[in-house]
């Protein structure tokens, strides 16, 4: 699933291109999307990031919000309009075409007032505050990774990068989120922005079919420390990569220098 540096690099790719191109024509290819009407002939604005929402802002007070879900990519395509496999969406523009790709059709494009668009939550780019962290944590018995991917409190952390994030911190993911110290709240905080930070400037981690807009690999998966390493040495104390299974979802992490 794209995580927040993946849709901060759409966002950053997209900002080059579209603000101020207007709507020429958008083309529904999968009915589950539904309806989008009154976009075509206005201008593109701004384009920004909300948590894992891409919002492409829209002359007439409009918002239109995409959420890539599972396996959602965008696709920026200039001149002809090839025709992909799993193509969901296309909306075109003087300057080129953009194309939502989409096999597991998880992905949602809505439309709305740009008032009724909801409020961020924190948001680990602009600088997460430890004392901030560890005021929401105070009464959570969650555990810590499941407490930095739950999207109500921290906006954009997922699997990936939780896990990357714990280990940077040196802290075991399974702790209650209630009982880190402030210190160990401050190392959290400060490698959420490190770790992120790398990743936006690596275009994001590629490990299964990740692309992105022109259709190239990240290259974070190059840095990863713990994630989908299972039974590898860890680099920092030589001891044995393990994963264990948190919500559904795996996390990997070293036993031995996470505590």
């Amino acid at each position: 699933m794209p995580e927040l540096p993946e849709v901060e690099t759409l966002c950053r790719q997209l900002k080059t291109i579209l603000p101020g191109e207007e709507i020429l024509r958008i083309e529904i290819l999968d009915a589950r999307l539904g309806k989008i009407e009154g976009l075509v002939g206005r201008r593109v604005e701004a384009v920004k990031r909300r948590g894992k929402f891409l919002q492409i802002c829209i002359s007439g007070g409009l918002t239109a919000e995409l959420h890539l879900r599972m396996s959602g990519r965008l696709f920026w395509q200039k001149g002809g309009v090839p025709v992909f496999a799993y193509s969901r969406l296309v909306i075109a523009f003087p300057a080129g075409t953009l194309i939502l790709i989409d096999p597991r059709r998880f992905a949602t494009f809505t439309v709305q007032p740009l008032e009724s668009t909801p409020a961020l939550v924190e948001d680990p780019l602009g600088g997460l505050s430890a004392h901030r962290l560890r005021e929401i944590a105070r009464t959570r018995r969650l555990p810590v990774k499941s407490f930095l991917m739950d999207q109500r409190l921290i906006a954009g952390i997922g699997n990936i990068y939780a896990c990357e994030i714990l280990f940077a911190a040196g802290i075991d993911p399974r702790r209650p989120s209630s009982g880190l110290s402030p210190v160990e709240w401050r190392k959290v905080a400060k490698m959420s922005v490190a770790i992120l930070e790398r990743a936006v400037a690596c275009r994001g981690t590629t490990v299964s079919d990740w692309r992105d807009l022109f259709g190239c690999g990240g290259t974070n998966q190059d840095h990863l420390a713990v994630y989908a390493r299972k039974g590898e040495i860890c680099r920092r104390c030589g001891g044995r990569i393990e994963r264990i299974t948190q919500g559904g979802r795996g996390t990997w992490f070293c036993p031995s220098c996470q505590q």
